[in-house]
């Protein structure tokens, strides 16, 4: 363990270091919901502010989107790039060689660059609030269930961690990754309920959401943090989540063999 905290001490100096990495993020992830917290305020201006979209009205669908942001940017690692660059530059062999993990460091790394770019972010989350705060209302959460979301926050960014490894490993098979990735990115923020609520989404879509990992990363938090699900809900959601850290973990060892199998045949 101290050998992770010294990884993610040098880290927490790394993104301090490339601060302005951190705000691109930040602007990727803030610029779409803030165009929807927009566009949903046309919305129900045309309809009336008292008209309901998928159980939502108006301050609840804009209380959404303020933190469903917040918490896509505090839970979602980037470390899918760095891991496809690291393959495909042949820069792994060194990795191979340390008495650490290879996903243990850059978990630890991710981390403290989420502490980073959180902490980066708080000054455009308030501005969002403030400018919008006529539309906002703040949840309230009793003990049991802030814990329930603190434990859910916590899982779906292990699963997010599993599952952006992944398509990094990718990189052992396909030169060019890059696709692969945005087109993760598109399916995510559809079934996730990071671009939109699942409620407002067709019945399939909600199955495909359900049936993957995609509706316990971000709408199982937020469906939380806004009371939308009862105790027993939550139960469930927080042992599906803990199912998909075992099967992604599984997942990321699987890949991991046979990739370094390709890595070490093709004499990178």
């Amino acid at each position: 363990m101290k050998t992770y905290w010294k990884v993610a001490v040098l880290g927490w100096q790394d993104s301090l270091v490339y601060r302005f990495n951190s705000l691109i993020w930040i602007l990727y992830s803030l610029l779409p919901s803030l165009t929807l917290m927009l566009v949903w305020l046309a919305a129900y201006g045309s309809q009336g502010a008292s008209s309901r979209f998928g159980g939502f009205d108006l301050p609840s669908m804009m209380t959404y989107y303020l933190f469903v942001t917040a918490l896509s940017v505090a839970i979602t690692p980037n470390p899918e790039w760095d891991i496809a660059q690291t393959i495909r530059d042949g820069k792994l062999t060194p990795f191979l060689l340390r008495p650490v993990g290879y996903f243990g460091y850059r978990f630890a790394w991710e981390s403290s660059y989420q502490v980073v770019k959180t902490t980066m972010m708080l000054p455009a989350f308030f501005l969002l609030w403030w400018s919008f705060r006529s539309y906002i209302s703040v949840p309230t959460l009793g003990i049991g269930r802030g814990f329930a979301f603190v434990a859910s926050c916590a899982l779906a960014y292990v699963i997010l961690s599993q599952l952006k490894f992944m398509l990094g490993l990718t990189a052992f098979w396909v030169q060019e990754p890059g696709g692969l990735i945005e087109i993760w990115n598109v399916l995510s923020g559809l079934f996730s309920g990071r671009l939109l609520p699942l409620a407002l989404l067709p019945v399939w879509a909600r199955l495909v959401g359900d049936a993957l990992p995609f509706s316990v990363m971000y709408a199982f938090p937020m469906d939380i943090l806004l009371g939308r699900i009862e105790n027993d809900a939550i139960l469930w959601g927080l042992v599906r989540q803990l199912v998909w850290i075992g099967v992604l973990s599984g997942g990321v060892r699987l890949m991991w063999a046979r990739g370094l199998r390709q890595y070490e045949s093709v004499g990178v």
